[in-house]
């Protein structure tokens, strides 16, 4: 091999390593917040660790990307290109395939509400829909605060297996009162406290 092929392979070799590195440190750090907000995600807790607490998704994510950390570190060139494709591959796809697998799962999805308090008030009033491609899960909570700041209350969680629950609508009765219109069209409000904790639940 001459030397400009022999300068070639070497390059590939240091950029397959530094991407490698930087696999190994995003696998730690996706590890680290799984674990960090599963201990750390409670009622009235930070919006930030109750978002960031997906277990399935963050273990997904740290076994590929440890995966393919490991396939760049080969001494096969092939491996290594073969790992490089891959990440192509599996970032096109992450960009691509959640809003098309939610259509095709669910191409009517029940409506979410994410309603601010009135007067004013740093308070959401939410209902969001999880697990949108098998058995999914309606979760209703209130958030207290701005960003990044705010904390969320839980209010309900219920799923399509669950007779008699469900939210039609959900809005507010003043500042400090949520209403929420359950399935057979029934009002049910609940009270909040100072904190934005709910003092009574719909079911």
């Amino acid at each position: 091999m001459d030397e400009t092929g022999t300068g070639r392979d070497t390059r590939g070799t240091r950029a397959a390593g530094a991407a490698a590195g930087a696999l190994f440190a995003l696998t730690g750090g996706l590890l680290v917040v799984a674990v960090a907000a599963a201990l750390l995600d409670r009622p009235g807790g930070p919006v930030l660790v109750a978002e960031a607490d997906r277990p399935v998704l963050l273990g997904v994510s740290a076994g590929l990307a440890l995966a393919g950390a490991v396939m760049l570190r080969s001494r096969r060139q092939a491996v290594r290109q073969a790992a490089a494709v891959g990440l192509v591959a599996a970032t096109v796809m992450g960009v691509t395939a959640p809003p098309t697998l939610g259509v095709l799962a669910d191409p009517f999805p029940m409506r979410e509400y994410d309603v601010p308090a009135p007067g004013g008030v740093a308070r959401r009033l939410v209902v969001e829909r999880t697990s949108p491609l098998f058995h999914p899960v309606w979760r209703i909570h209130v958030d207290q605060g701005s960003f990044p700041t705010a904390r969320r209350w839980p209010v309900a969680t219920y799923t399509d297996g669950d007779p008699g629950k469900g939210v039609l609508d959900a809005r507010w009765d003043g500042p400090d009162r949520i209403v929420l219109v359950d399935v057979d069209h029934t009002p049910r409000t609940i009270p909040l406290a100072p904190s934005g904790q709910p003092l009574a639940r719909p079911w």
